[in-house]
This record gives structure tokens, C-alpha cells and sequence, in this order.
């Protein structure tokens, strides 16, 4: 049955692009020799120094620095067709971790390679397949760690239809940031049992993957509209929609948004679920004000909303740095969080958030604040940047309290 299921996926993808009418780029590449030529070389070194302190007595606090970066390249296009590759190394330089509290995160040291793909453009159709990072609400890689996660999947996008976006795709594998990470909410993955502390492989998705189809519209003015669905087969299927209206003809520009997640599970022991968010914002002076809400349906011990793959598939307007929001998910649970963020040109960034989030169950409540700064360079320091972000965790339960920093340098060519 899994074999049938790739077929026709496969198949519809192959359907929906040779549909299109061949237009090549006039700077496309004529040989092979050429495209290569014609290749970009990208990438980064970084250092990261991240530290979290705990109030609990049964859990030590823990420290690490660690560096590393990535190298990217990507060929110029040979009538239409273009290949790309990136590998990723982190080497740690300090850890104090008794605890392991970064095993799954930080604590790797080793090169992976993340990134191995085919791109195929034909006119307003683009196929893309092989290693990749992906960036949709419900499939997101997270590059909060040195290690960036990054999937396998094969997708096929069109532009035919005015202002509007449609990709249809499968992902097989999931490449973590470490060969010790595993997530609870992801639980589907096929992860590494034994890991070294190593950078993460890519690991099975289930047994046949997960289906994925988004669609994006901008065409009426000041509206942006998205909608996307994924099926984990005979595990979790997730639905999520969003719309964003901008009053752009107000000077402070205020804007309002919806979104909504629903969540239906194949196993008959759990319940499908629910989770609707709102939010508002306005810019006076130069500073930026937001609210958000999150609700999520069910009631307490009931089966959690599904968020989607990856650590970045966080999309609820409640998220946040540290635990990236994701108690919003907890079924019955309510969350809140207000904010002001400001930016100077293009070379300082700030955002402050405090959000709350009242959950069901007894003693679960946490109150989370979050200050994240951030530097670009200019001049002789071009192309160098800085971040922190500092948390602070304040539970119901006074024994799971914590705080958590973290700082990056940066250097991006």
C-alpha cells in the first residue's frame, strides 16, 4: 500500500508539470562545464554560546559554546535544470552540561550534509527534489541551532494563476540537529536510537512520509491569504489557514489576522482537535505594537493540537524563543502574549514579548518572557552580525522556573 502511495504522488506531480510550456532563462547555461562556471558559492561561520540555569535541584544548570558553519553551493542553470549541495559541520569549544539538557540540540560535533538537490524550472513550474530546507507552516526546519535542520522531499510549485502560489509535494526524511533528538510531538519520526553526539541523519517519516499541498493568494490588495495540508499517512493529518489584512492607507499601519489549525488522527483512541489564534498590530513612532490569542479546542488530558514537522513549524501567534510557544498546543489551553518590537534601518533589531499560557491541568500554567536583540555590521565588519535572545520561564509549578540565554556571531558571505 505505501509503494501505491508514492506512485500516485509521484505520478500527479510528473501530471501537474509537463502541463507547462518550456520558457529558459537568457542567461541560462549551455553546457555542463558552463553551469558549473556559472555556480554560487554561499555560506556562513558561526559561533554560538548558549547557558540555562534551573531551579529544580534534580537538573544542573548547563553551558556550551559551540562553532561551526555551512558551504553552500548552487550551479547556474543549464536550460532550466540547476543542482545544489550544502554541508554543515559544528566542532564544541566548552561544555558543561551534566545534565545533557543540550544533547538533542547543541551538543554535536561533526559535519552532515544537508542539503543534495535537483531544481528543474519549466516556465512558471518549478520541481525541486532531493535534500532541502523547507519553509511552509506545517513542514518547517529550524535554524535556532548551529545545526540547521533540513528535510528530503521532492515538490513541485506553480505561479500560473495571478498572485497566487501552489506547491504540491512529499517529504521522506527528516534531518535533525543532532543524533540524539527526538520530539514527542513528532513522535512518528524514525529516530536515532544510539546517537553519539553526532549531527542528526535524516531520519524515516512514518512508513510512507508525509503528503503535502499549500496555496498562497495576494490578489486582493492588502490581503494575503494561505492555506496549507499535510497527511503523516496512517498517522496525523493537519490542516492550517491563515489571512493577514494590512490597513496600509492608515499611517501606523495597523493589521489584523486569523489563523486556524485542525488536527485529525488516524489512531481512534485519540480525538481530532482544534486550535483558532487571532492577532493585531499597529507602528507608531517607529515601534511596532502586537497582541495575539491562541485557543486551542478539547479539554484537559485530551489528545494535543498537531503543529506540523520541524522545530520551526511554529506558526501560532503565540510563539515564542525559548519553548517556542509550543504549550499552546495543549489541548484546552489558552494562550496570550503582547508585544513592541523596533527597528533601526536595517542594522538594529528588538522585540520584547511576554505571553501566557493558562492550561487545564493543574499546576501547568507558565508565564514566559522574552527580550531578543540584534546587530548587523557595516563597513570593515560587513556581512558580520550579533544576536541574543534571554528568556525567562516563571511555571505555576515554582520548580520547573528557568532562564535561558543565548548569543550568536555570525559571518555570512
Amino acid at each position: 500500500m505505501g509503494a501505491l502511495k508514492r506512485v500516485v504522488i509521484t505520478g500527479s506531480i510528473l501530471a501537474v508539470g509537463i502541463t507547462s510550456t518550456s520558457v529558459f532563462a537568457e542567461g541560462d547555461a549551455t553546457s555542463l562545464r558552463e553551469a558549473f562556471t556559472k555556480g554560487k558559492v554561499s555560506g556562513s561561520l558561526k559561533s554560538y554560546y548558549y547557558a540555562e540555569t534551573f531551579d529544580t535541584a534534580t537538573k544542573e544548570d548547563s553551558n556550551i559554546w559551540v562553532n561551526g558553519g555551512n558551504l553552500a553551493f548552487s550551479t547556474g542553470r543549464l536550460y532550466g535544470l540547476q543542482l545544489g549541495g550544502e554541508f554543515q559541520a559544528a566542532f564544541i569549544g566548552y561544555k558543561d552540561d551534566e545534565s545533557g539538557v543540550t544533547k538533542g540540540s547543541m551538543d554535536a560535533e561533526g559535519a552532515v550534509m544537508s542539503e543534495a538537490y535537483l531544481q528543474y524550472d519549466l516556465y512558471k513550474t518549478s520541481f525541486k527534489g532531493g535534500r532541502q530546507h523547507i519553509n511552509l507552516p506545517l513542514i518547517a526546519n529550524s535554524g535556532s541551532r548551529l545545526i540547521k535542520e533540513s528535510f528530503e522531499g521532492y515538490f513541485l510549485t506553480n505561479t500560473d494563476i495571478p498572485d497566487t502560489t501552489v506547491s504540491l509535494g512529499w517529504v521522506r526524511q527528516y534531518q535533525t540537529r543532532t543524533d540524539q533528538t527526538s520530539y514527542a510531538d513528532n513522535w512518528f519520526v524514525d529516530y536515532e536510537k544510539n546517537g553519539t553526539g553526532k549531527p542528526g541523519d535524516f531520519y524515516d517519516i512514518g512508513d510512507d512520509g508525509v503528503f503535502s499541498f499549500y496555496i498562497k493568494n495576494t490578489s486582493l490588495s492588502n490581503l494575503a491569504i494561505q492555506a496549507h495540508y499535510t497527511n503523516v499517512f496512517n498517522e496525523v493529518a493537519g490542516l492550517y489557514a491563515d489571512a493577514n489584512y494590512t490597513f496600509a492607507e492608515v499611517p501606523t499601519k495597523p493589521y489584523v489576522a486569523g489563523q486556524y489549525y485542525y488536527t485529525k488522527y488516524d489512531d481512534s483512541s485519540k480525538d481530532d482537535n482544534y486550535l483558532a489564534g487571532f492577532k493585531a498590530g499597529l507602528e507608531v513612532v517607529g515601534i511596532d505594537f502586537f497582541a495575539g490569542y491562541t485557543m486551542a479546542g478539547g479539554s484537559a488530558g485530551d489528545a494535543r493540537v498537531y503543529r506540523g514537522l520541524g522545530q520551526a513549524a511554529y506558526y501560532q501567534y503565540t510563539d515564542t524563543v525559548k519553548t517556542a510557544g509550543a504549550a499552546a498546543f495543549e489541548a484546552g489551553t489558552d494562550s496570550y502574549q503582547v508585544g513592541v518590537g523596533y527597528n533601526y534601518e536595517k542594522s538594529f533589531s528588538s522585540k520584547f514579548r511576554f505571553t501566557r499560557f493558562d492550561n487545564p491541568l493543574d499546576n501547568a500554567d507558565l508565564d514566559e518572557y522574552t527580550i531578543s536583540l540584534g546587530y548587523n555590521f557595516s563597513g570593515i565588519l560587513e556581512n558580520w552580525s550579533v544576536a541574543v535572545d534571554y528568556s525567562i520561564l516563571d511555571y505555576e509549578n515554582d520548580l520547573r522556573d528557568a532562564t535561558d540565554l543565548r548569543t550568536r556571531l555570525v559571518y555570512s558571505f
